[in-house]
């Protein structure tokens, strides 16, 4: 049973005095320390790192790039996943990165997501949340502006978290009836300048057949400055057992004016039993590789510009149990040295019931050696449309 009313009262007067309610790292400090501590996370279109942003036009953006810095040694490795959620709490996508033993530091972790053109995002407020070896260590907002989410909005909904009574570290979307007496939730909020000064937050519950439940009021103040501020709250019953089965809708409201909304689901099952949501994703990535042609077993990262006619490029998929079969199409995007685009290649494939993994070949190049313009390529690749991944090679 989780029930910590004290505990309830405590988190709705930190988040009225807008302190902080969870510590940086993942043991708010205490125990065992981590061989890597996060310095911070960097995001940019494209690859370009050094415009760094948190606002990205609908117009103009394909691409956002992260870039995660440790302080530390590497140790002997670690496992580093990036999760994607749109301002409603829904999973966009996930992505997994490894951490060398023996890595150069200071380490650093980039990964991305997007499109392989402009507008195929939608405005609004997305944050990524970064987890090492499963703990999660730090998160980052940013915005897709566009006519439906200005640039310049004040304050938006960045996302709703959904807790246990007791438990606020592990957000839950599916509660077990037989243990759920208080819901605890978290609104997180994205701000630009002129959010500053007090306001009130007004979160609207709805049961399963979109009644209002009952009404919330926080009064907040908001610095002038500041980039995210996190609102608490809860309702529930004072034991187990009295939720209806369905889902619930908190809507989210602001000086009067509607946000947006995130849902949670009571249900018959048992926590032990609870469906995790995050990993339907179908196909993850496994490996981006370069070879010469002809020789597809030893990958490489540099070539004799004199000695090169083609260039081999592998893209090697996982399939998930719940992956549907049909058609798909990988393209990849060639970028000569200085940035400017080569070739757009498309290749499709067919995923049916009996695979387990897919392998996808291209190249491009030249009938003879030594046309190849001397630097670092890059390649984007993108599956249906959506960003996969980027792997560079040198030719010298």
């Amino acid at each position: 049973m989780r029930r910590t009313i004290i505990l309830f009262i405590l988190i709705a007067a930190l988040a009225i005095t807008g302190c902080q309610l969870f510590p940086d790292s993942a043991d708010g400090g205490a125990g065992k320390e981590e061989p890597l501590e996060v310095l911070g996370v960097t995001l940019a279109p494209s690859e370009n790192l050094s415009a760094a942003t948190k606002n990205f036009p609908i117009e103009t953006t394909t691409v956002v790039v992260w870039k995660l810095a440790f302080s530390g040694d590497p140790g002997a490795g670690h496992a580093v996943r990036a999760e994607w959620y749109w301002h409603d709490g829904s999973l966009k996508w996930s992505e997994d990165r490894k951490i060398s033993s023996g890595a150069e530091v200071p380490v650093t972790v980039v990964g991305g997501k997007g499109y392989d053109s402009p507008g195929g995002w939608e405005p609004g407020v997305y944050t990524i949340k970064f987890f090492m070896d499963g703990a999660p260590v730090t998160e980052e907002i940013f915005r897709i502006t566009g006519e439906a989410a200005p640039e310049g909005e004040p304050i938006m909904l960045a996302g709703i978290d959904f807790h246990y009574a007791g438990d606020i570290v592990n957000p839950v979307k599916i509660f077990s009836r037989d243990d759920t007496d208080m819901v605890i939730w978290f609104a997180k909020f994205s701000l630009a300048e002129g959010a500053g000064g007090e306001h009130t937050v007004t979160a609207t519950w709805k049961n399963p057949e979109g009644e209002t439940l009952w009404t919330e009021q926080r009064a907040i103040a908001i610095t002038e400055g500041s980039e995210v501020k996190q609102v608490a709250g809860g309702k529930g019953y004072e034991e187990p057992g009295n939720w209806a089965v369905g889902t619930y809708t908190l809507a989210i409201a602001v000086d009067g004016e509607s946000l947006g909304e995130g849902t949670f689901e009571i249900a018959e099952q048992p926590p032990e039993d609870e469906v995790e949501l995050a990993d339907t994703l179908g196909l993850d990535l496994m490996r981006i590789a370069f070879y010469n042609r002809g020789d597809y077993v030893n990958r490489a990262t540099e070539f004799t510009n004199d000695e090169t006619e083609m260039i081999v490029w592998e893209v090697s998929l996982l399939i998930q149990p719940d992956t549907p079969p049909g058609n798909h199409a990988v393209v990849a995007k060639w970028y000569q040295p200085g940035g400017a685009e080569k070739w757009v290649q498309e290749k499709e494939f067919e995923i049916t019931d009996e695979d387990a993994s897919k392998r996808i070949i291209g190249g491009k190049g030249y009938t003879n050696p030594g046309n190849w313009a001397l630097g670092e390529w890059k390649v984007k690749f993108y599956l249906d449309g959506e960003f996969l991944g980027e792997q560079s090679f040198t030719v010298k």
